[in-house]
C-alpha cells in the first residue's frame, strides 16, 4: 500500500472503481496533495529568490506550517508528521525527489563524488540532501 499513489494511472483506477477502501483512497489522494504542494512550495521559494542549499528542508518546514498540507500528511503517514520511524514516511523521499526534479536542482557532492546528506533534528524529515543550484529555465516552464 505504501507505493500505490506513485502511479497515477492505476491510482486513478482504483480510485474510480472504488476498489479500494475509502481510507485508502483518501491516503492516494492525501500523498498526491502531498507532493504536488511541496512541488508547489519549493519552485515559489526559487521564483521569489529563496533558493538555499537547504530549499527541501526549508520547503519542508514550510508545508508543515500549512494546517492543510500537515493534515494530508498526517492522513497519508497514519501518525504525527514529527514523528520518526514510521516506515509510511517513505513519501519524503519521494518529495525531496519530485523537488530535485521540479527546479532542475543540482545536488552538493563529497570529495568522494557522492551526494552530501544532512542531519537534521526537530523536523518532519530526518535527514537532507544540499542543492548547489538550480536551473531556473525549468522552474519557470512550469
Amino acid at each position: 500500500m505504501a507505493g500505490l499513489w506513485r502511479s497515477r494511472s492505476r491510482d486513478a483506477g482504483l480510485i474510480a472503481r472504488e476498489t479500494l477502501d475509502l481510507e485508502s483512497r483518501e491516503r492516494i489522494r492525501a500523498g498526491r496533495r502531498v507532493v504536488a504542494r511541496a512541488v508547489e512550495v519549493a519552485r515559489q521559494r526559487c521564483l521569489d529568490g529563496r533558493f538555499s542549499r537547504a530549499i527541501t528542508v526549508e520547503t519542508f518546514q514550510d508545508c508543515a506550517k500549512d494546517p492543510v498540507w500537515a493534515a494530508d500528511y498526517r492522513t497519508y503517514v497514519k501518525d504525527d508528521i514529527f514523528k520518526h520511524g514510521n516506515p509510511l514516511k517513505g513519501i519524503n523521499r519521494e518529495i525531496g525527489f519530485r523537488i530535485r526534479a521540479a527546479i532542475g536542482g543540482h545536488v552538493e557532492t563529497g570529495a568522494d563524488g557522492k551526494p552530501v546528506l544532512e542531519k537534521v533534528l526537530g523536523e518532519v524529515i530526518q535527514s537532507y540532501t544540499p542543492m548547489r543550484s538550480f536551473d531556473r529555465k525549468i522552474v519557470e516552464a512550469k
